[in-house]
């Protein structure tokens, strides 16, 4: 396995190319085009939660006001299909998807996520840890 070589510095220390305290490293187009896309992206999600969720924040029903919620609100914009219970937060979203195959693909992906890290740790070692247990 030569991809699992350990560097005694290790291969979580960033590769400095360019000081980043000087004022021409800041004043670059790259730097100047994610500060576009960084803004874009924020008005963008702002203006869908302001138009989506906003109504929502201020008013929760129950699930026993589920009939007259529909019956109230057939002809506004707000419909109860967009109100999240609590007991729902684990259920696929979409009907055709069967829960066992949602609870397969969980799986799958925390033996990947585990695979990686221990394949880091034995890489690098566990001093990786210790950034985040300052």
């Amino acid at each position: 396995m030569n991809f699992i070589i350990a560097y005694s510095k290790g291969t979580w220390h960033p590769i400095m190319t360019s000081d980043t305290t000087t004022q021409s490293y800041w004043l670059n187009w790259k730097v100047l085009v994610c500060v576009i896309l960084i803004i874009l992206s924020t008005i963008f999600s702002s203006f869908l939660i302001c138009k989506y969720e906003v109504l929502l924040l201020s008013w929760k029903p129950t699930r026993n006001d589920d009939m007259e919620i529909q019956k109230e609100t057939s002809s506004s914009s707000l419909s109860s299909s967009s109100i999240l219970y609590e007991d729902e937060t684990w259920k696929p979203s979409l009907k055709g998807i069967h829960p066992a195959w949602l609870l397969a693909f969980r799986i799958f992906a925390f033996i990947v996520l585990m695979v990686l890290l221990i394949l880091t740790v034995t890489t690098d070692g566990g001093t990786i840890f210790y950034y985040y247990t300052q």
